[in-house]
């Protein structure tokens, strides 16, 4: 499973690095040409983040064992050709909800029976490596998260894309959240009620003018990703 959660950071950092309203009208006008940049992103990066694993023998679905820089191309492709596999028409009331939803997991799924689960007998443990851990969290609650939110308030309101002040500084408050989780001993309870306390009056001033959705949904989750991270630090689960 180390293999597995590291590329998963490959996966969302491409997805991270090529965000934004620009990309998003180019990919839509060019989608091919947005998946290929997104591929070759994600080729690189895994290379980087399992580069001492690209020698072991990868179980690739169970049909065959060839070494991890071997599977990155049949892995990498499947990236590429499935952004057109899993995006609805309009037909569907949460289109945009379920194309990105099936999306993901068909891609974590395809990960999931690529890599060698040798490593996890090694290490013992399914979230192995600390460090790793700590940044799946992390982008989790700011970019998975956050790209989630927007689809279902595209299908809900019909939103335009989320501005840039907006985007960033909704992806700053569920990182402080996140960070303020991952303090030790009971304290973390402490500062997250304050930070609870603090958004919910600046969504009261119309300091944050957010939906409900993207406020307890958001929040919410991004408490729960926090707290289970911060076992796995502190407990070592």
């Amino acid at each position: 499973m180390i293999v597995f959660w590291r590329l998963f950071l490959a996966y969302y950092l491409a997805d991270f690095a090529l965000y934004g309203k620009r990309f998003y009208s180019y990919g839509t006008s060019h989608p091919w040409k947005a998946s290929a940049a997104r591929g070759v992103l994600f080729f690189l990066l895994a290379l980087a983040l399992c580069w001492q694993y690209l020698n072991m023998q990868w179980s690739f679905f169970g049909l065959a064992h060839i070494r991890g820089w071997g599977a990155l191309f049949p892995i990498t492709a499947l990236y590429i050709f499935s952004d057109g596999w899993f995006k609805l028409s309009g037909a569907h009331k949460y289109h945009n909800t379920l194309s990105f939803v099936l999306h993901d997991l068909f891609n974590l799924l395809v990960l999931f029976l690529a890599v060698p689960f040798r490593a996890l007998y090694d290490m013992g443990s399914f979230f192995a490596e600390t460090w790793v851990i700590f940044f799946v969290g992390l982008l989790f609650v700011t970019k998975v998260l956050g790209n989630f939110i927007f689809c279902v308030e595209k299908d809900l309101y019909g939103r335009d894309f989320p501005t840039m002040d907006e985007h960033w500084i909704m992806m700053l408050m569920r990182a402080i959240f996140f960070l303020t989780g991952l303090l030790p001993g009971w304290r973390c309870l402490f500062f997250m009620s304050a930070c609870w306390v603090a958004v919910i009056y600046a969504r009261r001033i119309r300091l944050m003018d957010i939906s409900s959705f993207a406020f307890y949904f958001g929040f919410g989750v991004t408490c729960v990703v926090s707290w289970l991270v911060h076992w796995r630090v502190y407990l070592n689960w």
